[in-house]
């Protein structure tokens, strides 16, 4: 599509190209016709279509067509009564918990909502200091893992249930037995109180130790630092105080480090304020494109190789101007980067020496001495990030475990302890170290899930869920969050603090166990005057509790370590240098079992329940690959067979692969979707989804690399992608002037200094042929969106499919155009296929006053309400998609099939307040709904009047970026009013004069 100042903005390569299949694929507004089913035969004329003649024969050409339809098949439904209620129990309603998000070790802030004794719905605790109400998507779909009913639920001992009794009477004898080598393997521990469990249980056994490694590492950042600062830790990186903001392949926006956090801050630095207004200036150099790299004013393609050399040079350049003399800094291969940019990365860094954020994505010790030798030398360090007030997020030592391995190889581990960590999946020699754990005598696996690991194990613990947990996390120095259970355990299972406390013969409940920490640790640190219950209830009630921080001493800049990395990232006669990443949804593969995250779009490639093989356009055009077109990848040692997926963006010698694919256990969702009723299976074997790319990984020195060189072959087969990058494609009728729109708009940060309305200058006059026959007395639902707040990191999205119970329809389903997400995040590409610029679009039903949709229904089941509401009445629906047909925005869903089943413990997530829709239903978002009406409610109950601000969408309330807000048009004092007044706001497709109440603002770069 083509904007007013001719800059063409595409979805995908294939709508760039705009061939005549993606033309049709445009036009069809029903990618397939309702499956046949039990009609005659000759009822139907071809294989998925009905003629006219056929279809009023069978209906009669009457109402009995309308009856006919509306046959659907309605859920079994059971009610329980609630003989004996607790005290204080209110049936019905939703009670909140503090708590704190165990997704990832970054430890955000989290509310659960309880409803009738289950949870049903995780956000974003708006007081938590680090997470300020964000969520991710990952956090948002935890409470579903609870409900998994995979879940290991009884003890094993060599795959056989057991019980505790004899499980810790066998444990603890063996422990006896052994005496010494004990060794206790987990991923970072954030919680204090586990780790004083685990010192003290080690500390019984001679030769012991607890080591801590990260599958995706950021050991690197942690050694340079103890290289160049004389202390191992994690810096607490502050990026709403960055004024220049560099990063080399840290996708800080999407999976590194603390993606909420930073992405709170991100947005916070980019907020168009003061006079003239000011944004902070962001430049990414990747080889993949990047969630981050997508949002970045100016993106460098450069391969690792290449990255390292711009480190180098930027390095050597800056003090050359300070006048160090740092010999040890000379780039191997400096002919292989442009020194322009060079020269344009030091000289923006240096005009914002204190204000300046240096960051690096590669685990390398060498590259991470450079940064922290740049950032010391800007004076960044105590303003833009902090060593002396540290994070404690990410702990892992790629060292230790290595370390860990030589003595499991040499005989002297007698007992290894595997605590929540999958060791035999994500080690890049996982086969060396599942071969090297066969001659440990005790092998014992704390887990909630029989994956490769407990395979290996003789016995399996299971483990708690967090939302079933008393727990604790320091997460930065002077902050502690605090994790309570919100629901009775759902199986035989406990903490690992616990497992390990019975076997010291320690047999104390785990909340005294949090508790008595507390008492002696983290309460004389507090800075009020409270007795310690009070301490203790405040921090329960408020899920957090910040206390008076220790300053860490750091020693003075160690500038003899400062070297030019050792490590060649060069991919020679292989060809191609392979990256390897994390998903937003399924990170390092311990959110592989979760189908929400399977089944949500990745926010650049659009592509689910699969992992593949980026290419750039030119390698695939030079290799005569299609997407889809399958890959054989092979560094001479691993290989693996992958779709090819074309990436716009790319750079043409990086290839990039998933991590977190392949693993044991996800074989359940090769059927998942549908029976179908052609009787075609979804998929005839049962294997897991994705395959594991953890073995390409390397160990450069002490330190796990996720680059490597690789070779690409063809194999003349194909694999399609269940991807969704232009399902639901905005076109513009013929006999509505056929033009493509602008959808999304953007300007430059100079430009709108001069002219605020720079970028939405377009303005059609709205021309009515009638009077309004409806004015809206109260209220007047709306929404704006900022474009240049949206990052694109689909938390909303699951947010919307927690609260609305959205299902969950397959990856067959999803190939078939079929997807039933509510929100979609449209992402636009601009200009040429290599160097490209990016946007992203949430677009849900825009709610028009003018609703196309309504018009057409022949049942009235889609209606407007008297506060603007564009409404769905489930139980009217008859399903003749005539409202899809009719919505220029594609933002509604049909249900092909029944896909919720009965009597799975996962429906245990169902929001009670939302009706779950049937086969052959339309839905769509309604504008939580619930949630105005609950509103109003309570509004009542206190009688007061709806303020600003009291309703919160599921959307609003889960974005970390800030970037949705909803409210009251009407109101001239509310927020959404504000910004519909704003010169940067703008309506999709206005001229068309449907009236949208959810509108968006430009996006600004600074460029």
């Amino acid at each position: 599509m083509v904007n007013r100042q001719d800059k063409k903005y595409w979805k995908g390569l294939e709508e760039r190209e705009n061939s005549p299949q993606f033309q049709k694929m445009a036009e069809n507004e029903f990618p397939e016709s309702l499956p046949q089913g039990d009609f005659p035969d000759d009822f139907f004329e071809g294989k998925m279509s009905v003629s006219r003649r056929s279809f009023l024969k069978a209906a009669g050409f009457s109402l009995a067509g309308v009856a006919l339809a509306s046959c659907n098949r309605a859920p079994v439904e059971k009610s329980i009564p609630l003989v004996n209620a607790p005290k204080d129990f209110i049936a019905g309603t939703s009670y909140w918990y503090a708590s704190t998000c165990a997704g990832c070790q970054a430890g955000c802030g989290i509310l659960a909502k309880v409803r009738d004794g289950r949870p049903i719905k995780i956000e974003g605790n708006p007081q938590h200091p680090l997470s300020r109400g964000g969520i991710c998507a990952v956090g948002q779909a935890m409470v579903l893992s609870l409900y998994d009913s995979r879940r290991v639920q009884k003890p094993l001992r060599r795959g056989k249930p057991t019980n505790w009794q004899e499980l810790d009477r066998e444990v603890t004898s063996r422990l006896d037995e052994l005496g010494d080598d004990v060794y206790l393997l987990t991923g970072t521990v954030t919680s204090p109180s586990t780790r004083a469990v685990i010192d003290r249980f080690l500390g019984r056994f001679p030769n012991s130790a607890h080591v801590e490694y990260d599958a995706v590492s950021y050991s690197a950042i942690l050694d340079a630092h103890e290289q160049t600062h004389g202390l191992r830790v994690l810096p607490r990186y502050r990026f709403d105080r960055a004024e220049v903001i560099v990063s080399f392949n840290a996708d800080f926006l999407g999976t590194w480090i603390s993606p909420v956090e930073f992405t709170r801050d991100y947005t916070a630095g980019r907020d168009l304020v003061g006079n003239p207004p000011r944004i902070s200036y962001h430049v990414q150099l990747e080889g993949r494109m990047s969630l981050t790299g997508s949002n970045a004013d100016r993106r460098i393609r450069v391969t690792p190789a290449q990255s390292a050399a711009i480190l180098t040079e930027v390095a050597k350049k800056i003090a050359a101007v300070k006048g160090l003399n740092v010999p040890a800094v000379q780039s191997k291969s400096p002919s292989i980067i442009d020194p322009s940019v060079v020269e344009e990365l030091a000289g923006r860094l240096l005009e914002s020496e204190g204000k300046s954020l240096l960051v690096c994505g590669w685990n390398n010790v060498a590259l991470q001495r450079l940064v922290n030798f740049i950032n010391h030398v800007l004076g960044n360090y105590g303003k833009t990030l902090d060593v002396a007030y540290p994070s404690y997020q990410w702990r892992g030592s790629d060292r230790a475990l290595l370390g860990l391995m030589e003595r499991m190889k040499a005989g002297k581990v007698k007992a290894l302890f595997i605590a929540e960590a999958n060791p035999a999946y994500n080690l890049p020699d996982a086969a060396e170290f599942t071969e090297a754990l066969k001659g440990v005598p005790l092998v014992v696996a704390i887990t909630d899930h029989q994956n490769e690991t407990a395979a290996q194990s003789e016995f399996v613990c299971p483990v708690n869920h967090p939302l079933e947990s008393w727990n604790d996390a320091e997460i930065a120095e002077g902050l502690f969050s605090m994790t309570q259970p919100t629901i009775p355990l759902l199986g035989d299972t406990r903490t690992v603090r616990e497992c390990l406390s019975v076997w010291m013969d320690e047999r104390k409940p785990d909340r005294e166990i949090v508790k008595d920490y507390w008492k002696k640790t983290v309460f004389p640190r507090q800075p009020g005057k409270l007795s310690f219950q009070e301490f203790w209830d405040r921090t329960v009630h408020d899920g957090f509790a910040s206390v008076q921080p220790r300053k860490t001493q750091v020693s003075s800049f160690q500038l003899a370590a400062v070297t030019a990395p050792d490590e060649d990232y060069s991919p020679g006669e292989k060809g191609y240098a392979l990256e390897l990443y994390q998903k937003i949804g399924i990170l390092d593969g311990r959110h592989a079992s979760n189908p929400w995250l399977q089944e949500l779009p990745d926010p650049v490639t659009k592509v689910t329940w699969d992992n593949y093989v980026s290419v750039s356009p030119a390698l695939a055009k030079k290799m005569g690959l299609e997407e889809g077109g399958v890959l054989k990848v092979t560094d001479g040692v691993y290989s693996i067979e992958l779709p090819a997926q074309i990436q716009p963006g790319q750079h043409d010698e990086v290839v990039a692969i998933a991590l977190g694919y392949g693993c044991k256990g996800t074989e359940r969702f090769s059927r998942l979707g549908p029976d179908w009723i052609e009787h075609v299976a979804s998929n005839e074997e049962l294997l897991p989804i994705g395959k594991n790319a953890f073995p390409f990984a390397r160990t450069n020195g002490a330190v796990t690399s996720l680059v490597n060189a690789v070779r690409l072959t063809k194999t003349g087969y194909s694999s399609p992608l269940a991807l969704t990058q232009t399902h639901q494609t905005i076109t513009v009728p013929e006999n509505l002037g056929g033009e493509a729109r602008n959808m999304v708009r953007e300007t430059t940060l100079d430009d709108y200094i001069r002219n605020p309305r720079s970028g939405n200058t377009f303005e059609h006059p709205v021309l009515q042929l009638w009077e309004n026959d409806y004015v809206y007395e109260g209220h007047h639902w709306a929404m704006a969106i900022d474009l240049g707040r949206c990052t694109g990191c689909s938390a909303c999205v699951i947010g919307c499919q927690a609260e609305n119970n959205v299902a969950v329809v397959g990856r067959d389903e999803v190939h078939r155009r079929r997807e039933m997400h509510w929100i979609r995040i449209d992402r636009y590409y601009s200009g040429d296929e290599g160097d490209v610029t990016v946007m992203h679009q949430p677009v849900m039903c825009q709610h028009c006053d003018h609703a196309p949709c309504e018009s057409v229904c022949p049942v009235l089941a889609t209606v407007h309400s008297e506060e603007g509401i564009n409404q769905q009445i489930y139980n009217r629906c008859v399903g003749t998609r005539y409202c899809a047909n009719n919505c220029p925005y594609k933002v509604r869903r049909f249900n092909w099939f029944d896909y919720w089943e009965q009597g799975r413990k996962e429906n245990l997530v169902l929001n009670p307040d939302i009706t779950t829709r049937t086969r052959g239903v339309m839905e769509k978002c309604s504008l939580c709904v619930q949630r105005i009406q609950e509103a109003k409610a309570e509004a009542r109950r206190h009688g007061v009047p709806l303020k600003d601000g009291d309703i919160k969408l599921a959307c609003e309330q889960s974005c970390p970026a800030d970037a949705i807000v909803f409210g009251d048009m009407n109101d001239p004092k509310s927020r959404i009013a504000e910004l519909i007044r704003h010169p940067r706001h703008y309506r999709m497709l206005e001229e068309m004069n449907f009236l949208p109440t959810v509108g968006y603002l430009t996006k600004v770069r600074n460029t």
